[in-house]
């Protein structure tokens, strides 16, 4: 599936990974972009970018707004569910489970809703989703043990979508993320052992066009995904 001529929508899409989607949908010559954002503010941002960009107001914990999305958006052919939180505590050191709740209905449930709500759509029209997930789905980290937990099952719902999509049409990707140099980390993180945003979303366009399911787009995934038997991502 080529970048060119499509009709993306973009969960995330104000800041960080999602706005370098945007960025780059719109070099590859995409025809018109969804960019899902929270608030109004970051949606009078967007809409001075480029007039093929149109902002849509999603609450992916709120199925009432991905309802609203789907008619307001009804011609989309790629999906990137890139909206995320990421709280750093391990499985014992928050106070209470709040935050592991929050990763879980961001991280999880909020992407298999939105994955429910336009996959009628996307299976019309011959489509794709791209979930963003990361290399903490695949390897324990301990500074991250709930937002591990979170990616963990959405990787496995990944799995599980690309196998009842498969038949009907309908490409599935799992992109497995390394650290990139976005807000989502600690201001004390040293930024030289990140990478830019624009070398996620390039993997991501060339696998659409290329076939490839499973993205390792940055060394860090790379290298842990030469340590991984094929076996691991079946």
């Amino acid at each position: 599936m080529q970048a060119a001529g499509s009709r993306p929508l973009i969960t995330g899409a104000s800041r960080g990974i999602g706005r370098a989607f945007v960025d780059a949908f719109l070099e590859a010559g995409a025809e018109k972009i969804y960019a899902s954002v929270r608030n109004d503010a970051a949606a009078e941002k967007l809409r001075s970018v480029d007039p093929r960009v149109e902002p849509i107001l999603i609450d992916t914990t709120d199925p009432k707004t991905i309802r609203a999305a789907v008619s307001h958006a009804p011609d989309i052919d790629i999906l990137v569910n890139n909206a995320g939180v990421l709280y750093y505590a391990s499985f014992l050191s928050s106070p209470d489970l709040q935050q592991a709740r929050s990763e879980l209905e961001v991280n999880y449930f909020g992407t298999l809703e939105m994955i429910r709500a336009f996959s009628p759509g996307l299976i019309d029209r011959g489509g794709a989703i791209v979930n963003i997930l990361s290399i903490a789905a695949l390897t324990y980290m301990p500074l991250v043990g709930t937002y591990n937990a979170s990616k963990a099952a959405a990787r496995f719902m990944t799995e599980g979508v690309r196998h009842e999509l498969a038949p009907k049409g309908v490409r599935v990707l799992a992109v497995y993320a390394g650290g990139y140099d976005t807000d989502m980390h600690l201001p004390e993180t040293d930024r030289a052992l990140l990478s830019p945003p624009s070398l996620l979303t390039g993997a991501v366009l060339k696998a659409l066009a290329d076939g490839e399911d499973d993205v390792f787009p940055d060394p860090a995934a790379q290298s842990l995904r030469s340590l991984l038997p094929d076996s691991a991502l079946a």
